[in-house]
Parts: C-alpha cells; structure tokens; sequence
C-alpha cells in the first residue's frame, strides 16, 4: 500500500500554513482570526490556508457557539509536525519582537501534550539520569505531585526530539503530568494564546 505524502506535503509547503501548524502545536484551539493575527495575514486570508490544512487531515475544525475553533487532527500530527521542524533549519529572525518570541520558545514552550524547549530537555536528562524514567521516585516528581500518571494518555514514557535542541525531551503521560503539573503549580505560566 503506498502513502499519497504529496498531499501533504503540498499543504505543509506554504509557509504561512507552516506558521499555523506550529502556532498549533501549543496544543489549544484557536479561532482564524487568532491564527491570522499569529502568521500576519489577515483574516480573509487565512481561511483558504486553514481550509487547506482541514481538507488535508492535518487540522480539525470544532464548533464553540458561534466560533469555529481548529486545532491539530491527532496526536500523529503533532508528532509529524515536530519531526518536520527538527529538521527544518531556523528561519531568519528580522525583528526584535520575533527574537524575543524565538528566545520563549527555546526556552519553554507547549509541544501538543507536553513541555518542550531548554527546560524540557534539561529535566528529560536530569529524570534519565537518576533513574526516573522507569520509576516515579524522584525528588522533582515529589515535589510537582506526580505519583500516578493515570489520568493521561498515551505510552507511560515517549522521548520527542525537540526541533529547537537537536535534543530529545519527554512526552507520553509523564511528559503531560510533568507539563500538567509545573502549570498548575504556576512554576510557568501559560501565554495567552494570541501572544507573539
């Protein structure tokens, strides 16, 4: 059986549709216009690229009243996506306002269902390195309260490489009790979804 990967590819290609699926890849659903107002195109035009991506199965479209929210299609998605961007090279950085926004998301950020950037290599390798990949005794899962993961989704341990390290950082249900955790204890805090 062979893939049609032309399809989408063809619907990953353009870069403002590009723009959208990593603004997605925060794991919320957002409006077009939030969409929009994220790659710098305005509204009008950003539903023929949204279209685009739905017609694909990359994206799903959700009624909220009188809101079309979109979001990533599945998690096989976000795992594409993140595969794509850890072999994409960086794009030139032409403004102040896109380095402070690029220096965030190095640093943390929202990797569909877990936490990736710097931070979260670093505690994928401190977790591996004392042994808590297999077991939840740790002082830093102690200390954030995961003692059961449960009420997540997913293989009990995924390692995912993170685009912006070169690195690879944890997802599956402790990558999310570990994300779930550090924001619900304010250790971060979650940007608005229409932030830069």
């Amino acid at each position: 059986m062979e893939c049609d990967l032309t399809t989408v590819a063809r619907a990953i290609a353009d870069p403002t549709r590009s723009a959208m699926l990593l603004r997605l890849m925060d794991g919320r659903r957002h409006t077009a216009r939030e969409l929009a107002e994220a790659t710098g195109v305005s509204p009008s035009a950003a539903s023929p690229h949204l279209r685009r991506l739905v017609d694909a199965g990359l994206v799903s479209v959700h009624a909220a009243g009188r809101q079309r929210l979109h979001a990533l299609a599945s998690p096989q998605v976000a795992t594409a996506i993140e595969a794509l961007a850890a072999v994409s090279p960086l794009l030139p950085v032409e403004s102040l306002r896109r380095a402070y926004t690029g220096s965030r998301l190095q640093t943390a950020r929202v990797c569909y269902s877990h936490l990736g950037g710097a931070l979260a290599v670093s505690i994928a390798r401190r977790l591996e390195l004392d042994g808590a990949l297999d077991d939840l005794d740790h002082p830093l899962l102690a200390a954030l309260g995961i003692t059961d993961l449960s009420g997540f989704t997913g293989p009990r341990v995924r390692t995912c490489t993170d685009w912006t390290e070169q690195q690879t950082h944890l997802a599956g249900r402790l990558g999310s009790a570990l994300l779930a955790a550090l924001l619900d204890r304010d250790w971060l805090r979650s940007a608005p979804a229409t932030a830069p």
